[in-house]
């Protein structure tokens, strides 16, 4: 049973590999277009900037109008086709490069050189957009667009960091379905090599459907208490492609502080075979001490944002292993390999063949089965789950009832 109390059972009979494409009209596609989903870093788009689009597999403008505003609008121009990103922002608006046509608003507002202007026969496609944790956000599906989402704790005082964007090429669920049993082992060298026994230990997690997702109550692992785990000791997932988790701060000359981070992730599809992770870090320190925070994490940030998948193909291809990973290399570029290559790696979910899944992949399990019955009920025009994130934070609040898998 659905947490909204829905017993219907679906017509509609799909398997994990139907979910793997994305554009308009498939199934995922459909069912994500439900959704506000984050498309672009908010510092990475200036005034009168315009860029070229691609986002569940479609293609959009994305520009930023003199006065700062965001605007996603189709992306070729409504007159002859040509890429409405090459063209010029103008106040709110944007001009087509081709011939000069402007429009504002989803309206064609000048036809240059035309005798007899038609310009309310020419609209354009807009979207609705807002700015949130450092990204920009858009509406992409039917009809008008759901109440945004917002998440409590990362309203919380403090100061947002907001990642580069990572897009990595291969499908979203080969991240999506990811889980923390991964860690042991696919950052096993980097945290030999930097001496974080934390990151080795066997844990395993217990994991139920909430009525925003799914939570998380990790276990303490072998000689390891239970009061050990901090806020680590659960996470969060919300519908369809959130997670939020906790983390000691790795940002530089805090290493020894007791402050945590609350990172979310967002997952999202460019196409069917690349997706864009978004990831944003809130931690709780304000006034001059947040500013320099903040300050030294962005630094930290574009430094270590190399992206080596050079080095990762390499892996890939058998011609080095990750323990050969130049020792220059900071963890952060070594985590992203890491990531890289098993993701990668795993290749699509049509062509892996059978999976044997065990007790310790319960999270890949319950998410993969409340997406299958929330897509079947959209196929069939049955109501999808109504996904309510908690008005609350969740920041150290304990769950009781967390170990039910």
């Amino acid at each position: 049973m659905a947490p909204d109390g829905s017993t219907a059972q679906s017509i509609t009979k799909l398997e994990l590999s139907d979910l793997e494409s994305v554009g308009p009209g498939t199934p995922a596609g459909r069912y994500l277009r439900l959704f506000w989903q984050p498309v672009y870093r908010a510092c990475d788009l200036k005034p009168k900037q315009a860029k070229p689009l691609e986002i569940l597999g479609e293609k959009f403008t994305l520009y930023r109008s003199e006065s700062g505003v965001p605007y996603i609008t189709a992306f070729r121009c409504p007159h002859r086709g040509t890429q409405l990103s090459l063209g010029w922002v103008e106040g709110e608006s944007i001009r087509c490069r081709y011939h000069g046509w402007r429009f504002e608003g989803g309206t064609c507002v000048e036809q240059p050189n035309e005798p007899h202007p038609f310009c309310d026969n020419v609209p354009l496609q807009t979207y609705t957009v807002q700015e949130y944790l450092g990204l920009i956000w858009a509406y992409l599906g039917q009809g008008g667009p759901p109440p945004f989402r917002r998440y409590p704790d990362l309203d919380l005082a403090g100061v947002i960091v907001t990642d580069p964007p990572e897009v990595l090429p291969c499908n979203y669920w080969n991240r999506l379905d990811n889980d923390n049993g991964h860690i042991p082992w696919v950052h096993r060298a980097t945290a030999l090599r930097e001496g974080w026994s934390h990151y080795t230990i066997l844990r395993r997690e217990h994991v139920r459907e909430t009525e925003y997702g799914y939570l998380v109550r990790m276990g303490a692992g072998a000689g390891e208490e239970r009061a050990a785990l901090g806020l680590r000791e659960y996470s969060h997932f919300f519908m369809p492609n959130a997670f939020m988790f906790w983390q000691k701060t790795r940002a530089r000359g805090y290493e020894k502080s007791d402050l945590w981070d609350t990172k979310i992730t967002f997952t999202v599809p460019v196409n069917d075979t690349h997706y864009v992770g978004f990831d944003v870090t809130s931690t709780p320190i304000e006034g001059e001490a947040g500013a320099a925070y903040q300050a030294a994490k962005y630094k930290q940030l574009e430094s270590d944002a190399v992206e080596r998948w050079d080095l990762a193909d390499a892996v890939l291809a058998g011609d080095m292993r990750i323990e050969d990973l130049p020792s220059e290399l900071g963890p952060a570029t070594c985590f992203m390999v890491e990531d890289y290559v098993t993701q990668v790696g795993q290749g699509r979910i049509a062509g892996r063949g059978r999976e044997h899944l065990g007790t310790v992949d319960a999270k890949p399990v319950l998410l993969r089965r409340m997406w299958l019955r929330d897509v079947a009920a959209l196929i069939d025009g049955r109501p999808t789950t109504n996904w309510v994130v908690p008005a609350a934070p969740l920041r150290g609040v304990r769950h009781p009832d967390g170990e039910e898998t």
